[in-house]
């Protein structure tokens, strides 16, 4: 997710060139610029600030006064520690990718700071943009003067991780893409993601409420590897669940004219649609109803909990039910999350004006874990000690921001996803949490562990 967004999944989860697709909590996320936020409604109920005490909820005091002092640790100062926040905003093909990263981390560390900072020393976030296609060169300059890198990520990330892992530059992932970020060490993802296992259960979910659909579903992603490996293992995970891929739609990078591939799947009769589209869903919605195609229903990765997709419902009256994954908390029922609550509260006071969406959930998640783990660690703050306190950390989820993972390991010692997912309706200008289809076992979240499907071997060496 996942990206493991990640991510997404989401990702998630956009990877190259127009979109960024990533797999997070072992979903794929794709990840688009967004011009509002998805909570915007929700959050103007909310009554109470960002707290200023250092005291998270569900996570507890992570912030607070103390010494500081001399370090010879590179990035940590007598007052200060210096931290990489990996994006790709200033990108010409998709201006803004990633923005969120920066805002809530800086955000995030300016509400640390007001509380005393990590044991005394104030947060310094180092904007590391790598436009798309400079991750190695934003690595090198991070090499140089940062403690970690947390809560952001890089669209096209491979070329980084030699880089990052041979400078000691540790990190708590905002999201990973390639295989070799997968697998990288000097790593702690909080989603859990990995190589092998991919979190699916919402396309059994599905399968339940659309048992003939799924029979005739069409999936894809566009022609790159980073995208493909990621969207194949989904194809993997939704044939586990029952569903039947008849169509699997290779498109560019870039498409200008959606209406070829909306006739491909309608000519071969796709009834459980999950879009090779990666972006904004506009133009493919504009196409199917051109078209008249009219499936069971659209699924979709969390990068589209964004009000361009509920939008694009409205102004196409005729779509099919749209469903969109997710692992984190709906920012509409914000209120009934304290932790997510207050990231709300956090962004409004730190961040005015910047929407709130599921990636500051995503930021947010690393960096609470970043900060409970730094803070455990004294004024004798290491890159080991901090890694190893995340890596030890049991029922992860950031105070309720996220869907729980049992167990936090190093990204190279194999972790495990959290099998745990809600699913939201896309309905015109809102999102709706889908209990029904849901199906919770454990509060919002259906956490069966049947929705992780472990690839064979076979299904890996494929990729």
């Amino acid at each position: 997710m996942k990206v493991g967004k990640r991510l997404l999944d989401s990702c998630r989860a956009a990877p190259p060139l127009a979109m960024a697709t990533i797999v997070l909590v072992g979903i794929s996320v794709a990840l688009s610029s967004t011009t509002a936020g998805a909570a915007t409604t929700a959050s103007r109920v909310l009554a109470s600030g960002a707290t200023t005490n250092g005291q998270w909820p569900g996570v507890g005091k992570i912030c607070e006064p103390g010494p500081g002092g001399a370090s010879s640790v590179r990035g940590v100062g007598d007052k200060t520690i210096n931290i990489a926040e990996f994006n790709d905003a200033s990108n010409t093909v998709e201006p803004g990718l990633e923005i969120e990263f920066v805002q809530q981390a800086k955000a995030f560390a300016a509400w640390c700071n007001a509380s005393g900072g990590i044991n005394g020393r104030h947060i310094v976030i180092d904007d590391r943009d790598a436009a798309l296609f400079n991750a190695a060169q934003q690595a090198t300059a991070a090499c140089q003067s940062d403690f970690m890198a947390v809560g952001g990520g890089m669209a096209l990330d491979q070329p980084s991780v030699a880089i990052r892992t041979q400078c000691g530059l540790g990190q708590i992932s905002g999201y990973v893409i390639s295989d070799a970020s997968e697998l990288a060490s000097l790593q702690v993802d909080p989603s859990g993601a990995n190589t092998n296992s991919v979190t699916s259960g919402w396309f059994g979910a599905l399968a339940k409420k659309y048992p003939q659909a799924v029979k005739k579903a069409g999936m894809g992603g566009a022609n790159t590897p980073s995208v493909l490996e990621p969207e194949r293992k989904l194809e993997d995970g939704a044939q586990g669940q029952g569903w039947n891929v008849i169509d699997f739609q290779e498109p560019p990078v870039s498409v200008t004219d959606w209406a070829p591939y909306v006739e491909e799947a309608q000519t071969k009769g796709v009834q459980a649609l999950w879009p090779a589209s990666d972006a904004n869903m506009t133009p493919y919605f504009q196409a199917m109803t051109t078209a008249g195609y009219k499936p069971a229903f659209i699924a979709l990765g969390t990068q589209f909990y964004n009000p361009t997709t509920t939008e694009a419902v409205a102004a196409n009256p005729g779509i099919p039910p749209v469903y969109v994954e997710t692992s984190w908390w709906p920012l509409e029922m914000a209120s009934q999350s304290p932790s997510t609550e207050e990231l709300v509260n956090v962004m409004h006071t730190y961040a005015k004006g910047d929407p709130v969406d599921f990636f500051d959930e995503e930021g947010a998640e690393s960096w609470l874990l970043w900060a409970k783990s730094a803070s455990a660690c004294g004024a004798n703050l290491t890159v080991s000690c901090v890694l190893d306190k995340a890596a030890a950390t049991k029922n992860w989820d950031a105070g309720g921001i996220q869907a729980p993972v049992a167990q936090l390991t190093m990204s190279n010692h194999n972790p495990q996803p959290s099998p745990c997912f809600a699913i939201l309706r896309a309905e015109p200008n809102k999102f709706v949490y889908d209990k029904a289809v849901t199906q919770p076992t454990q509060s919002i979240w259906n956490c069966n562990p049947k929705n992780v499907v472990h690839l064979t071997p076979q299904q890996v060496a494929s990729l």
